[in-house]
Formats: C-alpha cells, structure tokens, sequence
C-alpha cells in the first residue's frame, strides 16, 4: 500500500497525504479533510516508509548524546532534556558512552545515520572521530573555536555557596574536589581559590578526592578529625557531600550544627537525606534542551559556527538544612 492508493481512496493530492500525515497540515488543510486521510491510511494500514523518506530528505531525525558514562544520574537528565525537545520536533536522541562500561571502548558509530551529535562534559577533539560531516554541539565544557557551546554558570554557583557560608560566620572552609580531570570541576577549582583569596581571614583547605565510597571516607577522616577542622565543607558533587555525611557520623560531628555541608548537582538524593543537603541546583534538563535546540539552528543554518555562540544557563544556590552559623570559637 503507497501514499498514492491513500491519496486515489480519500480523494485528495499525494502532497495532501503527505502534510496530513507529517502533521503539517494546520493552517493549510481543513481539519475535516485531515480526518478524512487518517482514517483511509488506517483503514489501508499505511505507514510511512521512513527509512525512504529520510533518503529523499537527507536527515534520519537522530542525534547523538556523547557523554563519558551512562553510570551517573546527571547525564540521565541531561538526556531527558534533550529527549523532551526531540519528541515535539520529531528527532530521537541516542545515549553513547564515549567510554564503555566494560572498559574496552566505545561500540561503532555509522555516522550515515545520525544528524548530529551533542558532546556533554566531553571535549570536541575527544568526539572528533565520530562528528566528522556533522554538526557539533558541546554542553558543560570549555568552548573550543568553531563549536557551538552550552554552559552553566558553574562559578557563580561556588561563588553563592562560599558567599553563604561566610555570611553564617565560617572562617575554616574545605573543598572537597573531584578527582576527574573535568573543564567543569576545573572551573569550581579556580572560582573557590580566586574566592577564598578575596577574604584573607577565611583559611581554606582543599582536598581531593575519589567518587569510591571507602576512600573518600578515609581521606575525609583525616581532615574532619583534626583539631583545626574546618567549620565547612563545599563539595564538587552531591555523592560526595554524602561521604561527607557518613565522616561525620563516624567523628559524631551533627552535620548543620558541627558542621556545615554543601553539594552540586542538587540530585533529587539531595532532598530526602537528614538533614536535607544544601546544594548548588544546575540546570541538566534545560542543558540538554537547550544543547538540541542549538543544534537544530546549527544544521538549520540559524546558528553559526562560531567561538562567539556560547550560551550559559544560571545556577541557584538551594539552601537546606545541612548548613547553619559556625560553631562558637570555644567549641573548635
């Protein structure tokens, strides 16, 4: 069965079938005439060929989402973001690890199949191979010239949350600092250090870290048992704000009152914890929303290639009860 025997059956043109079943046909076919072809290609059990109609339009509708790993829940919403947006102009996105889980490398790519691709806290050169003829968008990653890219105010979001914390009093104040060589964990690094250094009787100790659970422990222990702790801890990630927490009962420190804590991300794990965890809120839906949309103008020819496109999404400080004033001197 074609689009023809749909068209001779309901009466109408082939280019009438094709708008009413492409869903342009508002503002351009009456709604009567648009019932009309549906229910003759139901009644036909017509179906696009939409293998065929991508040829004869050059596109396959499906962008890929490259990020370094499938494990953390940030990319999810990053994804669902982008996703969201795909649905309502007709584009799949497709979630590639760029790093596989069973560590021996990315799956191939044919690349005669997607439209596009979004690089999400990767680097352009690392996805060089794989956008090669295609459109490249990067998200939450230092924009490299000729590429498009997304951001989010990642050091305004450190700047709030040291900000807070020397409202409430705390002159010792430790960063607990990622372990991965990330553009947006350098970025917290360098906003922290350029902070601290404009408030000369804040003292900051800054410590790194892994994301395994058992040595971000002990390395934390070592810190929060020192008789000079620090007052406060500004974390890179929400999952390390909760190896925070569990120091803390460990040295039976009460975490808001001993001691202050604050994470990025603000995970939907951030609210439900005791004490709920104050954290830096970044916006991963609308980053991936947003990624996608430039794309879109990026092969639409309505966004340039162009080192001057950087687009920066704003971040909230969302404070929450694992933050109060610092102790009393007597007390440290």
């Amino acid at each position: 069965m074609t689009a023809t025997d749909v068209a001779r059956v309901a009466r109408v043109s082939q280019s009438t079938v094709s708008l009413v079943l492409n869903g342009k046909w508002r503002g351009r076919i009456s709604e009567q005439t648009a019932r009309r072809v549906l229910a003759t290609a139901d009644e036909l059990a017509y179906r696009i060929n939409h293998a065929a109609r991508s040829l004869r339009l050059g596109r396959t509708g499906t962008i890929l989402l490259v990020v370094p790993t499938i494990a953390d829940p940030v990319f999810a919403a990053v994804h669902a973001g982008a996703a969201r947006l795909g649905a309502s102009t007709g584009l799949g996105v497709v979630v590639f690890p760029l790093g596989a889980e069973d560590g021996r490398g990315p799956f191939p790519v044919p690349r005669q199949a997607l439209d596009g691709v979004i690089a999400c806290a990767v680097a352009a050169s690392a996805v060089s191979q794989l956008r090669i003829g295609l459109p490249l968008v990067v998200l939450d990653e230092a924009p490299a010239v000729g590429t498009p890219a997304v951001t989010m105010d990642i050091g305004g979001g450190m700047a709030k949350a040291l900000a807070h914390l020397i409202a409430l009093g705390h002159r010792r104040i430790l960063h607990v600092r990622a372990e991965r060589r990330a553009w947006t964990f350098a970025r917290r690094a360098e906003v922290f250090d350029h902070c601290v250094l404009s408030h000369p009787f804040v003292t900051a100790t800054r410590l790194r870290c892994p994301f395994a659970p058992a040595d971000l422990r002990e390395r934390l222990l070592r810190v929060l048992a020192a008789p000079d702790r620090p007052t406060a801890v500004v974390c890179d990630d929400d999952a390390i704000a909760m190896g925070v927490y569990a120091a803390s009962v460990a040295l039976d420190l009460t975490v808001g009152q001993d001691l202050s804590v604050i994470g990025f991300n603000d995970l939907p794990t951030a609210a439900p914890v005791s004490p709920p965890l104050t954290s830096v809120r970044l916006p991963f839906e609308e980053l991936g929303s947003l990624g996608l949309r430039t794309l879109i103008g990026l092969r639409d020819g309505t966004v340039g290639e162009s080192a001057a496109q950087v687009a920066e999404l704003p971040t909230e400080l969302v404070v929450r009860q694992s933050v109060g004033p610092a102790p009393s001197a007597r007390t440290w």
